[in-house]
Order: C-alpha cells, then sequence, then structure tokens
C-alpha cells in the first residue's frame, strides 16, 4: 500500500464522522425538502421548549410530593440517570440517521418493518394527545390568574395561536423559542437562587426522605414509594427525542443531533433536579410544603409574597405556550415523515407530505395536528388519558434501548459520529 492510500485510508473515518447532515439524510434514501434553518442552538432551544422543565417541574411535582415526600429528591435523580441513558441511545442513533421520523424511521432500518409500525402507532395517539394534554394546563394556569375565564376555551386558543406559529418557518418559531426558553430557565434559576439563600431544613431530609401527614408526624419514607414514584421524573424530563425530529431542518454535521439530544436531557436535568433540591430544604414549614395543593406556590408565597406568584404564573403559562408550539411542531414533522414513506393511503400520504414553498414547512401535518389537539382541549376528560400516553412512551422507549443493542451487534463496522 502507497503513502496516498494509507493517508486515505487513515483520513476516511474522520471524513465519514463529520459528514453533513444533509449529507447523510440523501444516503438514507431522501430528498432535503424541509428547510434547514436551524442552528445547533436553535435545535437545542425548540427541544427543551418541548420538554418544558419549569411546566414539568411545576406540575408533575407536586403529584410526586404528595406521594413520596422528601423522596421525590431521589426518584427525579434515578429517573435523570435513565434519562441520560435513553438520550445517549437516541443521540447515537440520531446522528446516524438523522431524519424527521425520528425512532419509527430508527426501528425500520435497525429491527424490521413490524416493529417500525408499532412506533408508528403508538407515535400517531401520542401525536393527538400529548399537545392536548399540555396544552390544558395553560387554561388551568390563566384560570387561577384570572377567574371567570373559561379554561377550556383559553386552552383552545393557546392550541390555534401555536398551530399558527407552526405553518411558519422553523427559524422563525426558533427565535420566539429562545426567548421563552431563556425566560423559563430564569425562573427556573430564580427558583434555585431563592432556595439557596433561605435555607431552613437540614440535608437530612433530602437524603433520608421522609413524608409529613397533615397532623404534623413524619413518616421514613421507603425504597419501593421512591421507585414507585420514578416514572414520573422521568415523564418529567421526556422530550429530549424531539431533537432527531428537527434533525431534517438542523445545518451542520450529522453528529449534531447527538450533541443537540445531550445538551437538552442535561439541561432538563439540571434545571429541575437543583432547584427541587433547593425548594425543598428552603422551605419553611415542611410539613405545609407537602400538603399544600400547589406546593412551589407555597414557597413562593411564603419567601417573597404572594406578589411574585403573579410573575411566576405568568412565566409557566409562556413556558405552556412554547411547549405546545414546539410539540406541535414536532409532531407535524413526524407526520410528515410517514407521509413521504407512504404509509398511509396515497391520498392522505400525499397531503401529509406536501411543504410549504414559502417557510418550507409540513403545513398540512402543522394544521391537522394542531387542529386536533384544539378540539381536543373542548374536553377536560382528555386529561384522563395521561396514562396511557405513559405506556405508549415507555414503550417506545423499550423499543428504542433495543435498537440501539442491537445496531451495535448487527452493524460493528457503522461509523457513529
Amino acid at each position: 500500500m502507497n503513502e496516498r492510500q494509507l493517508h486515505g485510508s487513515a483520513q476516511q473515518p474522520v471524513r465519514e464522522t463529520h459528514v453533513s447532515g444533509r449529507e447523510k439524510l440523501e444516503r438514507l434514501g431522501y430528498r432535503q425538502e424541509l428547510k434547514r434553518g436551524l442552528s445547533l442552538v436553535g435545535n437545542v432551544a425548540l427541544t427543551v421548549a418541548a420538554v418544558a422543565p419549569a411546566t414539568s417541574l411545576l406540575t408533575i411535582g407536586p403529584t410526586v410530593l404528595g406521594r413520596s415526600g422528601t423522596g421525590i429528591f431521589f426518584a427525579y435523580l434515578l429517573a435523570a440517570v435513565i434519562a441520560v441513558c435513553l438520550a445517549m441511545c437516541y443521540a447515537e442513533l440520531g446522528s446516524v440517521y438523522p431524519t424527521a421520523g425520528g425512532s419509527y424511521v430508527i426501528a425500520n432500518r435497525v429491527l424490521a418493518k413490524q416493529v417500525g409500525l408499532i412506533i408508528l402507532l403508538n407515535s400517531v395517539v401520542l401525536t393527538v394527545l400529548v399537545p392536548a394534554i399540555v396544552a390544558l394546563s395553560f387554561g388551568s394556569y390563566l384560570s387561577a390568574l384570572l377567574p371567570g375565564i373559561d379554561p377550556n376555551l383559553a386552552s383552545c386558543a393557546a392550541a390555534i395561536i401555536a398551530t399558527g406559529l407552526a405553518v411558519l418557518s422553523i427559524s422563525d418559531n426558533a427565535w420566539v423559542t429562545k426567548v421563552i426558553v431563556m425566560l423559563e430557565l430564569v425562573l427556573l434559576g430564580g427558583l434555585l437562587v431563592l432556595g439557596v439563600a433561605n435555607s431552613h431544613q437540614p440535608l437530612g431530609v433530602v437524603l433520608d426522605p421522609v413524608a409529613v401527614s397533615s397532623s404534623g408526624s413524619e413518616t421514613a419514607v421507603g425504597l419501593a414509594v421512591v421507585l414507585a414514584t420514578v416514572p414520573a421524573g422521568l415523564f418529567s424530563y421526556n422530550g429530549y427525542q424531539s431533537a432527531v425530529i428537527f434533525s431534517e431542518e438542523t445545518r451542520g454535521e450529522a453528529r449534531n443531533i447527538g450533541r443537540g439530544v445531550m445538551t437538552a436531557v442535561l439541561i432538563a436535568v439540571i434545571f429541575q433536579l437543583l432547584p427541587l433540591a433547593a425548594v425543598i430544604l428552603a422551605t419553611p414549614d415542611l410539613g405545609a410544603f407537602l400538603n399544600a395543593e400547589a406546593p412551589f406556590t407555597y414557597f413562593i408565597e411564603a419567601i417573597i409574597g404572594p406578589t411574585a406568584n403573579v410573575f411566576i404564573t405568568v412565566g409557566i403559562l409562556l413556558a405552556v405556550f412554547a411547549g405546545v408550539q414546539t410539540i406541535v411542531l414536532a409532531n407535524a414533522r413526524f407526520l410528515f415523515a410517514t407521509g413521504r414513506d407512504a404509509a398511509w393511503p396515497t391520498g392522505a400520504s400525499n397531503a401529509f407530505a406536501r411543504v410549504s414553498a414559502r417557510y418550507g414547512s409540513p403545513w398540512v401535518c402543522a394544521l391537522l395536528v394542531g387542529g386536533l389537539a384544539a378540539v381536543l382541549t373542548l374536553f377536560s376528560d382528555v386529561v384522563q388519558a395521561v396514562t396511557f400516553t405513559g405506556e405508549l412512551l415507555v414503550t417506545n422507549y423499550m423499543l428504542l434501548t433495543i435498537c440501539a443493542l442491537v445496531s451495535r451487534v448487527r452493524r460493528p463496522d457503522l461509523l457513529r459520529p
């Protein structure tokens, strides 16, 4: 072998590792149809908005507090370990298969079309239910801030406005989302600072979990209770996989998708886990905090006063709206990918695969996803589907991790950027 051949063979893995997302997409047999208007920062902003860490912590957290007391910290810590492991699977496979179809396309390529079909069907149900469930929390918070407003109508209006934005270009949506995500992280950072500056409880209440009854008696929280609430913590971090769905619109190298996934999950973990611990340690009355209908509202009013709660509620409303907007964006792109793959009857597939010439967005899918979400918000019973959606998510997680393992075994030669 001559020097040139040696040099070429040495350089080939480097070239493959640094392959662009567009080139990777075309190697998978897809044309570039969506507009690549996202930087890595824009991808991360949209992905963090899909996680909605403030909304997740302040709405899911109280439920966990009521069941596990201060054991919520270990529940969220264990959930963080699981979420980071799952994110590594999404990061690796998303960089190898950077398509809007996400785990549905990954399963098709790595396992079999039958497995991809399971993820497809699960994801279609989630596509319809999740934005509606998130939007309903908008109405709940707004009606608490402005009594007399119909929460369902408010949620419906939020879903309609979010859908209107989702039809626009991805870069326009990312600009709006960046601002809201920064405000959301400032809100959570403020909770962390408040907690650190006003510590009242001993460290033992976190390290040795307790529950406090309404009468004030403390009881130890066992490992079984903590483990039972880990899934709720896992759902608080859910959404980091959206970075893969936005891959066809992200500029630069394919490995940026993996970076986007990992950055988003770390932000979600840090900005939920640390404020949570700080608030528990800073609450003036642990029993009142754990038994409050809105524990974080109790904490803020106890430390700063009732007026501060108005600003917190406004921050949550913005975070919820950004979450709805981003989920509609992501779900529309997933549906677009299914249409492009002709997964539906010809007429439906052709409609789903349409892309706006002006905005480079799958506008038909955005209108369909957002429209269905808006209709579902008029029925509060959709909240009862939360447990069902959780089971679908867990199934998708399980199949994705199997894909990661099988891909390593079947394709050890595959370069993974």
